[in-house]
């Protein structure tokens, strides 16, 4: 008798996830401001109809991120507040998602950085400081800007004379393009003051690696990392 092939069982989101989601959401939307202090616990358990542990679960996540902060005794405040934007490049699900490849970025790159201002050939700078022109060319337009960010940072890997944080970055591809996206389209849509910012903290990046400076090579990186995570999670930073 053949086996019957059963369908796999659909993959259903935790609660803390749910409510995590409907936090964000709310807090993207504006109805809490930078500055507000959240209902507490309790208030939001009973407003969700879910246990205290599935709130302060979805709340940890929210800290984590950057978005709320906790306060000794006086209760949870938001901290900074994501655009509406955000909300509509990345699904309310996945903003954490997109936080933890930052995250992830920051420890590849920074030692990628490092390791090309120290182990760079000429022909790699040429590449770098050529991938960091294209992506000037083709700052503001979308699809283009995101494949040229991408190729200035791999350029940096290349640079750096290991081949293994270059395996590692093309495996993480998919993802990193994503996450540049909605920093990219931010950024678009944002003054031009917010985008001279931002290509200039590429350079910082191309200069330091030129003249073999490590240190300021991977504090540049970070430094560029860092910027475009709090760009994601604040609406009024260099707008």
């Amino acid at each position: 008798m053949d086996a019957i092939d059963l369908p796999s069982p659909i993959e259903r989101p935790r609660l803390s996830d749910t409510i995590y989601g409907l936090l964000l959401e709310e807090i993207m939307a504006g109805r809490f401001s930078a500055g507000d202090r959240l209902p507490t616990e309790n208030q939001l358990a009973q407003r969700f109809s879910v246990s205290r542990p599935v709130v302060r679960e979805a709340l940890q996540r929210l800290q984590s991120d950057g978005v709320v902060m906790s306060r000794q005794g006086s209760g949870t405040y938001v901290q900074r507040s994501p655009s509406q934007r955000v909300a509509e490049l990345t699904s309310q699900h996945t903003l954490h998602e997109v936080l933890q490849v930052m995250e992830l970025r920051m420890a590849l790159e920074e030692l990628a950085a490092r390791l090309a201002a120290r182990h760079r050939t000429d022909e790699q700078m040429l590449a770098i400081e050529l991938a960091r022109k294209a992506l000037g060319d083709v700052f503001g337009q979308g699809a283009a800007a995101k494949e040229a960010d991408f190729a200035f940072h791999r350029a940096i890997a290349v640079g750096s004379g290991n081949p293994l944080l270059v395996a590692a970055l093309d495996q993480l591809a998919e993802p990193v393009i994503g996450a540049m996206n909605v920093t990219l389209s931010l950024t678009r849509e944002a003054s031009q003051q917010r985008r001279v910012r931002v290509l200039d903290e590429h350079d910082r990046v191309v200069r330091a690696i030129r003249v073999g400076d490590a240190d300021s090579a991977a504090i540049a990186m970070r430094y560029h990392l860092d910027q475009a995570r709090n760009r994601l999670l604040d609406r009024n930073l260099d707008q």
